[in-house]
């Protein structure tokens, strides 16, 4: 507790910031005093500091959450945009406890969820057709049908090649929804206006850990989301799909840490043995001095930016040839229309 900066959270000035690069130092020159005197209720820009340019850039991480959620449009996220809902309206907390479970770490301080607000059958059972929508609650996490779209405005990395590193940023390729760019860290796509991907979700990921093994001919899921079509506390939910090409040990067939920043790290080395040999001994880990390449892939789950109801998910978004549901892929032996429900 005694390295928690409280004015990260708290300040209400918005001058407050940090070197990059000083172990967590403000920044010289700033009136330190002044700050401290106009402390107050965290804002979303408080917590849009750290959480929106997570993974080198603004909404590079999650896809959906970047800096136009400080004052966003109702058109973008309907609780933040259209009630001015603040992080902690839903992130509930109590003795700085933030409720919320991570996607990708093992990492909870109590779960949030659409029903927390809104009842398990919320739509109107007087219309035939919405009291189905109803039914739907026992398969279907609410933000399937309610986030049908992320990265509305700002792109989010959806690729990156660690194996093609490049001295200089170059731009490769850009149209209006992709950017295809060479960086020291690797080869990278962004992308915007995504559909999700879905998958059957129980409120548990597994994840990779440091030191497991990768298959070099397959694709390794790092933090796969836990439950089937049988499993009934599953939901089908979406996602954002993060996929790489990653270094990993030839011989030991597990990930390589590397040492990436400073003089002689990676991104400025581009030097893949010589800082991977750095990194791997910083982490304890073995390394045989052969590199490979595996493909991974990460899971975002999808939450914020509930679009208003009008561009929900429609019965034929799902319920046709060219829906946005794969339906055998979540075990379904077709159209559950077609073929009846789990």
């Amino acid at each position: 507790m005694a390295n928690i900066d409280c004015l990260v959270c708290h300040d209400t000035t918005g001058t407050y910031s940090k070197k990059k690069n000083s172990c967590g130092y403000p920044d010289k020159g700033l009136d330190l005093t002044h700050i401290a005197k106009n402390v107050g209720m965290p804002t979303r820009q408080n917590c849009g500091t750290c959480h929106w340019y997570g993974g080198g850039g603004d909404n590079a991480k999650h896809g959906d959450l970047g800096s136009d959620l400080a004052h966003p449009d109702p058109e973008l996220d309907v609780h933040m945009g259209g009630e001015d809902f603040t992080c902690q309206k839903c992130h509930v907390t109590e003795a700085h406890k933030i409720a919320g479970n991570s996607t990708t770490s093992a990492v909870s301080e109590g779960s949030v969820a659409c029903t927390d607000c809104h009842d398990s059958r919320p739509h109107d059972t007087d219309s035939p057709l919405l009291n189905k929508l109803n039914d739907h609650g026992s398969a279907l996490s609410c933000q399937a049908c309610h986030i049908p779209l992320t990265a509305q405005n700002k792109m989010t990395l959806t690729y990156i090649d660690s194996s093609r590193i490049s001295a200089q940023t170059q731009l490769v390729k850009k149209t209006a929804n992709k950017v295809e760019i060479r960086t020291p860290g690797g080869y990278k796509i962004k992308e915007r206006h995504l559909k999700p991907t879905y998958a059957w979700y129980n409120g548990t990921h597994r994840r990779y850990l440091r030191g497991d093994a990768v298959n070099l001919n397959k694709v390794t899921d790092l933090n796969p989301p836990v439950g089937n079509i049988s499993d009934p506390s599953a939901r089908i939910t979406p996602y954002k799909i993060m996929e790489s090409l990653q270094a990993a040990d030839a011989e030991f067939n597990h990930l390589i840490v590397p040492h990436l920043t400073g003089k002689d790290g990676l991104f400025t080395t581009h030097d893949w043995k010589l800082t991977a040999e750095k990194g791997m001994k910083a982490a304890g880990m073995e390394f045989s001095g052969k590199i490979a390449f595996a493909n991974t892939r990460m899971f975002w789950r999808l939450n914020h930016g509930v679009l208003p109801k009008e561009k929900a998910l429609t019965c034929l978004d799902c319920h046709a040839p060219d829906g946005v549901m794969d339906f055998k892929s979540l075990g379904y032996k077709g159209d559950p229309a077609q073929v009846g429900k789990r």
